[in-house]
């Protein structure tokens, strides 16, 4: 009953006061990287979530014409760094699922379109699409629920194969959506989540995993999220719902969409944590905590100068 009650209030708080929380208070640190471009970071007791965290935030003013933001994909996999260091990024998180589950597209070529109607070789019908992240690879991004309330898969591929913007990446659950926090209730579930197959969306998003998100505030910045996890007492990972409820309290954007997480949560920051790689969070792969433990992935979202 507690929960729902705070859930409740956020959700009031939010929706009718859309300037809530510009910026992130106690307990995080602030790092100029340059005009509009600001790196947080927070390390430490989350209530929210009821345990400890660490989480590390890129802040875009899009209005700050010295920077763009890219997508891009890569075959084979490479880890994050190694791509941030071919793309002279500024700021690279990982960004899709696997391809066969996913829309991606590049600079107006369609690489991916939802070619599996089930997840791997589950037999659970594919999810991992509602929203998307876009750009025009230049200062234009948008976070959005694209596919609000469809449920078939064919509706969804027509919708973003007639979608005309030039880069995509989708993905699921949107978290925040004009400000309603669709995110805390997309795990729903009557029984127990961990009886349920590993890719049953109320599982794979109701338990707690590390997390990689975009989002977007109603004055034109663009997020990028990473929550470290699976570090018993240091960062247990969010679920979907705590998520939703860290970014609406400490950032309150307007719009919020989770990416792919687990062993591919991974960010780099020029000039920020381990000197040769800059990767900041502690990707899980290699079982240390450590910054190096990142795995192969498809497609990324940076910053770039322009």
């Amino acid at each position: 009953m507690k929960t729902r009650i705070f859930t409740s209030i956020i959700c009031t708080v939010v929706l009718l006061s859309p300037c809530f929380a510009q910026t992130p208070g106690e307990g995080w640190t602030r790092t100029e990287i340059g005009k509009g471009l600001t790196y947080y970071s927070f390390s430490g007791y989350d209530s929210i979530s009821d345990a400890n965290q660490i989480v590390n935030v890129i802040d875009l003013d899009l209005s700050c014409r010295k920077y763009k933001v890219e997508f891009c994909y890569q075959r084979p996999d490479e880890i994050t760094s190694k791509v941030m260091k071919e793309k002279n990024a500024v700021a690279m998180i990982n960004a899709g699922y696997e391809p066969q589950s996913i829309v991606i597209e590049i600079d107006g070529q369609m690489i991916s379109n939802i070619p599996n109607n089930f997840i791997f070789d589950s037999y659970v019908p594919n999810w991992k699409s509602e929203g998307a992240v876009y750009t025009d690879g230049r200062r234009n991004v948008d976070v959005e629920f694209s596919c609000r309330g469809m449920k078939d898969l064919d509706e969804i591929r027509a919708f973003y194969a007639a979608d005309k913007r030039r880069y995509t990446i989708s993905s699921a659950p949107m978290l925040i959506d004009n400000f309603e926090l669709v995110g805390t209730t997309f795990a729903d579930s009557d029984v127990e989540i961990t009886k349920l197959a590993y890719e049953d969306p109320r599982r794979h998003q109701g338990v707690r995993h590390p997390r990689t998100a975009v989002a977007k505030t109603a004055d034109n910045h663009f997020l990028m999220i990473v929550v470290d996890g699976r570090r018993k007492g240091i960062s247990e990972g969010m679920s979907a719902k705590e998520l939703t409820l860290f970014l609406a309290r400490n950032f309150a954007p307007q719009y919020a969409l989770n990416l792919d997480g687990g062993g591919s949560t991974t960010m780099c920051v020029e000039g920020q944590g381990d000197p040769e790689t800059h990767v900041v969070n502690y990707p899980t792969d290699n079982g240390k905590f450590s910054h190096d433990g990142e795995r192969h992935i498809t497609t990324h979202i940076y910053v770039k100068r322009k």
